[in-house]
């Protein structure tokens, strides 16, 4: 009995030592709040810096031993002097210390700098043995140095090199690392940059895969060299970029193969083909012409040789029109021949005409198809009611066009410019010359790029007719969600009697547009928007100058930005409707 007894006792006594034991840690391992202090770095943003690399800084983690805070200051201390040092600071040290205060403990980070060193002088050690002269010194490939320690400028510089190596013949070249022999005495370091450049080669033999409906002759027109001569990266990415912009593929790569004993590398292009066909629609809506539909369909290859035909209806209330356009590429030029037909039919208060237009145009592109120079002939045949007669035009038309266009995105542009300069000589039932240049471009600016100015302007004339001779359908109007917003559509001008637009022989707007970004895809905007047309046959604001005022709203989507805007005129006639409403895709310029 005793030692049963007993053995009760000690079981009890030791289930109790055991749960005294396993409650201590909660009673004594409280939280401890660390309180970091970094001492030995002046500068502020430097020290910021550096206090951003300590967990225990951090406030994220919970501390509930001193052993653990001791641990992580040892790892903050190593990843200070890891960052001081990539800076140029390699003699660096860093000692924490710490003083505990209750549940508080204070981590002080002592930091000796040193003195950040120079970079004197950048050497390139080869990995492989090459009998062909290659760059010694980053000078020695054109690199701009400035001795600047920091470990990514000296990335930078790792990258500068193999880029001109790949561009000076040397396709297979890649770097293996860089580091940096540091003088503790003088205070100046040694860059090293460690390097293979394999071996120097010509352009060879251009390698296709992956064709299906495209024929691999029309890809080879597009390579921008010559074989035999140096092998040049940017070549390569050029051509892979002028395969993108063809639209027949959905990837493209372009890449050196392994350079040959003869001295040549060859060219492996593999490409993905997207399908040839393409239907899709567009909706509008405004309040001067009410909802609009549009609806395509494209054939991008038809011919295996990127000849692209399109079919289109735009039905809306003052337009419905067919179209066919067929254009073929010309790679060599580069350039495209372009043909198209349509027939239109417009119905507003300006006038009302039906139109037949058969017309072509060759283009011409430099600077990778930012600069376009067109020119081309259109045969036009019109039946016309104006102001209650009826007249038919059959005329020719001889379009000249230069356009500059650097916009990084067709419906959300945020960077770059684009202008056109189209001279319209016009030869049968009537006979003048029209002109019309336009220009838009935007500027995007504070953080994350939240703000953008937007501004467009056109400028239209006719010479050698007067304004009542020239066809309806040929005159310049203003007003309208592409135009003047705030005015009807093609009512930003004079009127008739009968309250009509009359339209001009010359025309001028201007447009101006601040956007913000409120939330990740959500802009709001204001603008102004000012225009008017002539009689004259270069504008001279004989007529009013209209301007309109309006507010919107961008919704960023995939496919881009759902634009809404309502808009009043500013110094609207009794006879202007005092709010205008918009809906369209892409922004207004």
């Amino acid at each position: 009995m005793r030692k049963t007894e007993f053995r009760r006792n000690f079981v009890s006594a030791l289930t109790g030592i055991v749960g005294a034991v396993c409650l201590v840690p909660g009673a004594i391992a409280a939280d401890l709040s660390p309180q970091v202090t970094i001492d030995g770095i002046a500068a502020q943003t430097l020290r910021t810096e550096m206090r951003a690399l300590s967990d225990l800084a951090s406030g994220e983690k919970e501390w509930n031993s001193l052993a653990a805070i001791r641990r992580a200051g040892k790892a903050d201390a190593t990843r200070i002097v890891q960052a001081l040092t990539s800076k140029g600071f390699y003699a660096a040290q860093v000692t924490p210390s710490y003083r505990r205060a209750g549940a508080e403990v204070a981590i002080t980070f002592d930091v000796e700098t040193g003195e950040r060193f120079t970079i004197s002088r950048y050497a390139i050690q080869y990995a492989d043995k090459q009998t062909v002269q290659r760059p010694a010194m980053l000078a020695d490939a054109g690199i701009k140095t400035t001795g600047n320690p920091d470990g990514k400028v000296l990335q930078t510089h790792a990258g500068a090199l193999v880029a001109w190596l790949q561009e000076n013949g040397f396709p297979a070249a890649a770097a293996n690392q860089h580091y940096v022999q540091a003088n503790f005495e003088t205070g100046n370091a040694i860059a090293v940059y460690d390097v293979r450049s394999g071996a120097k080669a010509v352009f060879g033999k251009v390698i296709i895969e992956g064709v299906d409906q495209t024929e691999p002759g029309f890809i080879e027109k597009y390579i921008p060299w010559e074989a035999g001569t140096l092998y040049r990266r940017s070549r390569t990415a050029s051509y892979r970029d002028a395969l993108v912009e063809t639209g027949l593929f959905r990837e493209v790569s372009v890449n050196p193969a392994t350079p040959l004993e003869d001295g040549t590398v060859d060219i492996l292009v593999t490409v993905s083909e997207r399908k040839r066909r393409t239907v899709g629609a567009g909706v509008s809506f405004a309040t001067d012409v009410g909802a609009g539909v549009q609806l395509f369909w494209e054939n991008r290859n038809l011919l295996g040789e990127g000849n692209r035909v399109t079919t289109r209806l735009t039905l809306t209330a003052p337009e419905q029109e067919f179209a066919i356009t067929a254009a073929r590429p010309y790679p060599s030029l580069p350039g495209s021949l372009t043909g198209s037909f349509s027939i239109r039919n417009e119905i507003s208060d300006a006038f009302e005409a039906q139109s037949v237009e058969l017309g072509s145009a060759l283009s011409r592109f430099w600077f990778d198809s930012k600069l376009e120079v067109s020119g081309g002939a259109g045969l036009n045949y019109s039946q016309i009611e104006d102001a209650g007669v009826e007249e038919t035009f059959f005329y020719v038309t001889l379009p000249a066009n230069i356009a500059w266009n650097s916009d990084n995105d067709v419906l959300n542009p945020t960077r770059g410019f684009r202008t056109s300069l189209t001279v319209t000589p016009f030869v049968g039932d009537v006979n003048f010359i029209q002109t019309r240049l336009s220009a838009a471009s935007r500027h995007v600016f504070g953080e994350d790029a939240r703000y953008t100015i937007a501004g467009r302007g056109a400028i239209g004339s006719s010479f050698g007719i007067d304004r009542d001779d020239i066809p309806a359908t040929e005159r310049f109007f203003a007003g309208g969600g592409g135009s003047v917003r705030g005015f009807a559509f093609q009512e930003a001008g004079p009127l008739d009697a009968e309250l009509d637009p009359i339209g001009g022989a010359s025309l001028v707007e201007a447009n101006i547009e601040g956007r913000v970004r409120v939330r990740e895809k959500v802009q709001l905007a204001a603008f102004v928007d000012a225009g008017t047309v002539s009689e004259s046959d270069f504008p001279d604001f004989s007529e009013e100058v209209l301007v309109g005022a309006g507010l919107g709203a961008r919704y960023l989507t995939p496919i881009g930005p759902l634009r809404i805007d309502v808009a009043t005129p500013v110094n609207g006639r009794e006879t202007d409707d005092p709010v205008q409403f918009y809906i369209a895709l892409g922004q207004p310029f």
